[in-house]
């Protein structure tokens, strides 16, 4: 199996462990708060670091992490519905990385994989755990008289929905400038904003949800490159742009628990592109430190020394004497 063959089977690994995650979050935000969205949560989390782990091995191969993702089923259900869907993710998962795993002969592969199927086998173990939970703790009860859903205002609901998608599409944005980049500090700074914006959308969805809303889980395009100078001006650019949405999106804000809400996380953009804008400077000063040093390396052409003049004759006293 050649290296080539190794990533896409990897890069189908990732799109896979993407779908758990969202539709994992999108379950649990869906949810009253309590033991079951906690747990959800729990294993979101995990299916993160499953994501990470495989993005570091395709890029150690050479090849591009994937930041598409294959289609989670985020349709309305009861709670118990919700956990048999993931019990059956959870299944496929499991196939899906015992083959890999008898498929790839790289043994540093080998073990990775192994360890993620270490994970799933447990998740699905915990969700079957949690459809009992939900078949029982969580049951829908008959209502009296069918009541009016919670609807929130649509001014609101679009507001919140617009920050998801930012959110969201930064995260992928990021994740994957981390995931490529070649400098250590570049790559954990990264990462570090991009969990920061994991707690935006989830703070942005869990807000909408209680409201009655449903968090529309899409990105927006993004913008992936392993130019760290590109990266970091187009992270700079998007943050600028969502700081100036969520300043003039404040005002609109009748409730105050969501627009406090929204503030905080303005700011938190606000410190993001500082960060970004530290971490462009630095790289430039490295380039340019690197370009004079390279320079420097050069062998310099050899110069030719023009012949000095000779020195001039000074006359003796005898040739003097003779001249008169």
């Amino acid at each position: 199996m050649t290296k080539e063959e190794i990533v896409k089977l990897l890069q189908q690994d990732m799109r896979d462990e993407h779908q758990a995650i969202i539709q994992y979050l999108g379950h649990a935000y869906a949810m009253p708060e309590g033991e079951l969205r906690c747990a959800i949560e729990g294993v979101a989390r995990d299916e993160m670091r499953h994501l990470d782990w495989l993005a570091d091995a395709i890029a150690e191969l050479g090849g591009d992490p994937s930041m598409e993702r294959t289609p989670p089923d985020l349709t309305a259900g009861t709670p118990a519905e919700q956990m048999r869907k993931n019990v059956g993710l959870e299944d496929g998962a499991i196939a899906q990385y015992r083959a890999h795993v008898a498929a790839i002969p790289d043994p540093k592969i080998q073990r990775l994989l192994a360890r993620i199927l270490n994970d799933e086998l447990a998740h699905h173990d915990e969700f079957e755990g949690l459809t009992h939970l939900a078949e029982t703790e969580y049951a829908a009860e008959p209502a009296a008289e069918p009541a009016m859903p919670k609807q929130p205002p649509p001014r609101v609901a679009a507001i919140l929905n617009q920050g998801i998608r930012h959110e969201y599409t930064v995260i992928l944005q990021y994740l994957y400038h981390s995931f490529v980049a070649e400098g250590k500090e570049m790559a954990e700074e990264l990462q570090n904003v991009a969990i920061n914006e994991m707690q935006h959308m989830g703070w942005l969805s869990e807000e909408l949800a209680e409201k009655g809303g449903v968090p529309e889980m899409e990105h927006t395009d993004l913008v992936l490159t392993r130019d760290p100078e590109e990266a970091l001006k187009a992270d700079i650019a998007v943050e600028r742009k969502v700081t100036n949405d969520y300043t003039s999106q404040v005002n609109e804000l009748a409730d105050e628990d969501t627009r406090s809400l929204v503030a905080r996380i303005r700011d938190h953009e606000i410190y993001h592109e500082a960060v970004f804008a530290d971490l462009l400077e630095e790289h430039e000063e490295e380039e340019e430190a690197a370009e004079r040093a390279e320079a420097a390396a050069e062998p310099q052409p050899e110069r030719l020394e023009e012949p000095k003049p000779a020195p001039p004759t000074i006359p003796s006293i005898g040739s003097l004497i003779d001249k008169h």
